[in-house]
């Protein structure tokens, strides 16, 4: 089951009607209130329509005139309702273009949206055309606050085919899947989100949008790839060759899969997610022990050539306007800018070009520094803020580990030691941090 979706309506109820058939075979369930003239069969305005609407989450209100030329004025009652119980987003106001309806003088114009139609078939055409097109809509929140509160989107996901009705449409869902993954992934909860999309999957995929199949199917290899990760005998994370072809050949399907849209920006965020998706799992593939020196050189270019795309990509989504007004570019965009330097200073480093090594490490260095300063102890999850500092320590001390190479003067030197020992002192005793504590040290020691 998709979104209830409670029908508003004046003058006659036989547009609303064929809207609710059309939608109900697309798996909404549609409900129509009654008006003020008695002409219809259905509920009056009261405690029933009242009820009515409280068991919906989106509203097609159809203003059209009566016998006497003017609109129902329990059509502006439910409206009013609606609008305070579901929000703007989930508002579908509709006329016909040539039809001189009477609105209060302070509606916005821009709030009725004119169906160009010579008769009925055309107007119930545009409506269900019109609804379709606002299910496409950006989500207009900071996605490292939404990661912060990741129970919301595990909410959206579990009500989305259930009874008690979705709280978006699938186009907003298959964002949040996506950032639900990143989610679990910055947690360290990916064996139970993949169980959960493993389950929302199997149960509900009959009914899944093209958007939704595909953010699902992306979720799901990427955490198929990290829970395979392996540790070698000389400390690198790898993962073997099966994993790697397994969820290379997936995220390239997927890129496939995407289409042009221009109501939303699904298809940026997949984009950039699956080229930083690609080039991690070349950049884990590249430290396989089956890898003999050539091949791994061979990796890691690939790997470059994918961080390259995963940066082009990011600054493409950057420009989307919901993510600027979002500040994404201070959150998310941020972690993953610092994902693609982190994979372009390792393959440097494998590839043997010493000048990209020191460029992509001090760009990694820079958007990690950010994220530490702009996510603060106390203003994001603990968890998540352990998580920023031990990746920017992670970035400090191997910026350290170059240091005569960077040219660092001695008092810098000094204070970055300082700053990675107190770090170290302060959660030696976490064992959860011991793997990053271990390589962190390793370089610090050999700084």
């Amino acid at each position: 089951m998709k979104d209830k979706i409670f029908i508003i309506w004046s003058g006659t109820n036989e547009i609303a009607l064929k809207v609710k058939h059309i939608l109900e075979t697309k798996n909404y369930k549609c409900t129509i209130g009654g008006n003020a003239d008695n002409s219809s069969t259905f509920a009056s305005v009261g405690d029933t329509v009242i009820q009515q609407i409280k068991s919906c989450n989106q509203a097609i209100i159809i203003f059209q005139n009566r016998a006497d030329g003017m609109v129902s004025n329990n059509l502006f009652f439910e409206l009013g309702y609606v609008l305070a119980s579901y929000g703007q987003p989930k508002i579908h106001c509709v006329k016909r273009a040539d039809e001189a309806v009477v609105l209060p003088s302070d509606f916005d114009n821009s709030f009725v949206e004119n169906i160009p139609c010579s008769d009925d078939e055309q107007f119930v055409n545009g409506i269900i055309d019109y609804f379709f097109a606002r299910q496409k809509m950006s989500i207009n929140t900071n996605k490292m606050l939404l990661i912060n509160n990741r129970y919301k989107m595990h909410d959206y996901i579990q009500r989305h085919f259930s009874e008690l009705g979705s709280k978006c449409s699938d186009y907003e869902l298959a964002q949040y899947i996506l950032f639900y993954m990143q989610a679990g992934h910055m947690f360290g909860d990916e064996r139970k989100v993949q169980r959960e999309l493993t389950k929302f999957r199997d149960d509900n995929h009959a009914y899944f949008s093209d958007e939704l199949s595909t953010a699902v199917d992306i979720a799901l290899s990427f955490f198929d790839m990290v829970l395979n990760i392996k540790t070698a005998d000389n400390g690198e994370f790898y993962i073997d060759r099966a994993t790697y072809r397994k969820c290379r050949d997936t995220m390239l399907k997927c890129r496939e899969d995407l289409t042009s849209d221009d109501t939303g920006s699904f298809r940026e965020w997949a984009n950039a997610i699956l080229s930083d998706h690609i080039s991690y799992s070349n950049s884990l593939y590249m430290f396989s022990p089956e890898l003999d020196e050539e091949r791994m050189k061979k990796i890691a270019q690939r790997c470059i050539e994918w961080s390259t795309t995963a940066i082009a990509d990011l600054d493409n989504l950057q420009n989307k306007t919901p993510v600027r007004d979002n500040n994404d570019h201070k959150g998310l965009i941020s972690l993953m800018y610092s994902y693609a330097y982190r994979n372009l200073f390792i393959s440097c480093r494998i590839t043997g070009d010493g000048e990209g090594e020191l460029k992509w490490l001090e760009k990694t260095l820079k958007e990690r520094t950010s994220l530490k300063n702009t996510f603060t102890a106390g203003s994001i999850d603990s968890q998540l803020y352990d998580n920023f500092a031990m990746e920017y320590f992670l970035s400090l001390a191997e910026y350290l580990h170059y240091a005569d190479r960077l040219g660092l003067d001695e008092d810098d030197i000094d204070y970055y030691r300082d700053e990675i020992k107190k770090y170290i002192d302060e959660c030696n005793k976490r064992s959860d941090q011991r793997k990053y504590l271990e390589r962190i040290e390793m370089f610090y020691r050999k700084g």
